[in-house]
């Protein structure tokens, strides 16, 4: 079980199991699916960059609802 966003390996699918709003102001909606590619941190902000085949996302410890995202991720994607 991945408990973290970092924790994915490339090809890894996720699917969305609790709709958020990522640092871009994007919806991430309920059921989707995404395949996993690869992510950078950028310690400054906190800030992740989440590469998948089918949308990139950015979540940063900054935004306190992206700071949930990171803290609880099996509530959100599984």
């Amino acid at each position: 079980m991945v408990t973290h966003l970092s924790d994915l390996t490339a090809g890894q699918k996720i699917k969305v199991i609790t709709g958020f709003i990522d640092f871009d102001m994007n919806s991430i909606n309920v059921g989707r699916v995404f395949t996993f590619s690869c992510y950078d941190y950028f310690p400054y902000d906190g800030g992740y960059t989440f590469q998948f085949e089918e949308v990139t996302i950015r979540l940063a410890e900054i935004f306190p609802s992206n700071e949930q995202v990171l803290n609880n991720f099996s509530e959100y994607l599984n």
